[in-house]
């Protein structure tokens, strides 16, 4: 490491060699010279210093490396392969990653476009959620320092995560669609199940505790592969490794009960073919679209019924971290993220209860008289 004036004398330059990598910066003046030698060797006692030629790596050939690493499904993989070809691959894609910073990402993300003009905030939301996978593979790469899109917020994108049928809508719902289908719509809508976990129950999945309580060991997705062909992945949305294990309420015993053969490997949920349930084909055949017109919400998907069992369940219960163990959801504040707006019943409810638990118990003295009950408090004079 060092700092010598340039053969023509009218600027200062400093050299690093630090293993194996070689760097020089020319300055106009000798001070900034030291200045920029100085932070690289503290960098490098903090062992936080990166080598610059790592950060000149193009983008794009980042983002098939992240995605590569990705553990998602086939038709996740896809989508992001998409949004980024569509929205990111034309701004980022052709340089490097350590010249990426911050306000790019905002105007980047400020003027994005699509064919039919300014793209919506969910659009712009899921563009900016892959660069920003992206440039965080390049942090855990040793490419750059730190995240320039982290911190960087969309408008407009901040909702309930879906439509949930209150229990009357969802009696007049279930009522509506063609037996035997309607067991399955009572499952998911129940048990908080996404469609690729049911899809993927085999009859050994159903268990029991040593109280004799029935549970659903989720522990499988049929979920579409990058190719669109149905395949089934082991574990949960949390991870490979993960078991969830969902109760099943009273009122879906004996719908798991009657479609138990003790056949341990068949679909405990299986098409009238006997094949694994299709969520296409499920909605045709039990009549999906009557049934959703029946109860005015025309753009019901089977995962709403999700949505429907977790609203179910926290206004019923109040229990947050019931919820997100029924869910699978990885931490207690994103099941609050998701469903916040259902607090305030919640917590009203809480607060008839405890005004019940509370009537009588406390006796307090009526305003105006003294904690004996002799008469007003006489204010001094003067005070």
């Amino acid at each position: 490491m060092s700092v010598y004036r340039t053969p023509n004398g009218k600027a200062w330059r400093a050299f690093l060699k630090y293993r194996g990598h070689r760097d020089s910066r020319t300055f106009t003046r000798r001070h900034d010279a030291v200045r920029w030698l100085t932070e690289q060797r503290a960098e490098i006692d903090r062992g936080s210093w990166l080598d610059p030629s790592r950060g000149q790596v193009h983008t794009g050939e980042l983002f098939e490396r992240w995605l590569a690493t990705r553990d998602v499904e086939g038709s996740t993989r896809r989508n992001d392969r998409a949004i980024w070809h569509a929205y990111c691959v034309g701004r980022f894609g052709r340089i490097p990653v350590a010249s990426i910073s911050a306000a790019m990402v905002k105007e980047w993300v400020a003027g994005l476009r699509t064919r039919s003009g300014v793209a919506a905030p969910r659009t712009k939301r899921d563009a900016l959620r892959v660069l920003r996978g992206v440039l965080a593979y390049a942090v855990e790469d040793g490419r750059i320092a730190r995240n320039p899109a982290v911190g960087i917020r969309v408008p407009g994108t901040k909702g309930t995560p879906g439509v949930a049928l209150s229990l009357a809508e969802l009696r007049t719902f279930v009522a509506a669609l063609h037996p035997p289908h309607h067991e399955v719509a009572l499952v998911l809508a129940l048990a908080g199940l996404r469609w690729s976990e049911l899809a993927a129950l085999d009859e050994r999945d159903v268990v029991r505790d040593d109280d004799g309580r029935l549970f659903l060991a989720i522990r499988r997705r049929r979920v579409l592969d990058e190719e669109g062909k149905r395949v089934t992945l082991p574990g949960t949305k949390g991870g490979r490794g993960i078991t969830r294990m969902v109760p099943v309420l009273p009122e879906l015993v004996p719908i798991v009960e009657q479609h138990r053969t003790g056949r341990p490997d068949l679909p405990l949920f299986p098409s009238p073919q006997g094949a694994r349930l299709d969520s296409r084909n499920w909605r045709r055949d039990a009549g999906w679209k009557a049934a959703c017109d029946l109860v005015d919400k025309p753009g019901l998907r089977p995962h709403d019924l999700r949505h429907t069992a977790a609203t179910a369940w926290l206004r019923i219960t109040g229990d947050v971290k019931a919820v997100q163990s029924l869910l699978g959801h990885a931490t207690a504040s994103m099941t609050l993220d998701l469903y916040s707006h259902l607090l305030n019943d919640t917590l009203t409810r809480a607060a008839d209860l405890m005004a019940e638990g509370l009537a009588g118990t406390l006796q307090l003295p009526e305003s105006g008289q003294t904690e004996q009950g002799r008469g007003p408090v006489q204010e001094p004079e003067g005070s």
